[in-house]
């Protein structure tokens, strides 16, 4: 591997990507919130075994989905905590450093 070849990440572009997921999380989080309003107010005015199965099946879906988003959130969590660690141990680092002159 040559030098240009090799990856480079940035503790910025980390924290800048946990908060596009989040962002984006919490977008699907709306959108599903949206959803179960309005499946609610469906099941209000519509009771038939298709309904009661569509429902059924809905609520298994977005369960699933509270889950994986709550994973997504504590992965965002871990780039967070990711982030500040190296920040901390560069100032760490940065300091004892300057006790060399």
């Amino acid at each position: 591997w040559t030098m240009s070849e090799q990856i480079r990440i940035t503790m910025p572009e980390v924290s800048a990507s946990s908060a596009q997921i989040r962002a984006l999380n919490m977008a699907l989080d709306d959108v599903l919130n949206s959803i179960t309003s309005i499946m609610n107010e469906v099941n209000s005015v519509w009771d038939s075994s298709g309904s009661r199965e569509i429902a059924a099946r809905y609520k298994s879906f977005a369960s699933r989905y509270v889950k994986e988003s709550e994973t997504i959130e504590s992965y965002c969590r871990f780039l967070d905590y990711t982030v500040a660690s190296y920040d901390s141990l560069e100032s760490t680092i940065t300091s004892n450093a300057q006790g060399f002159n």
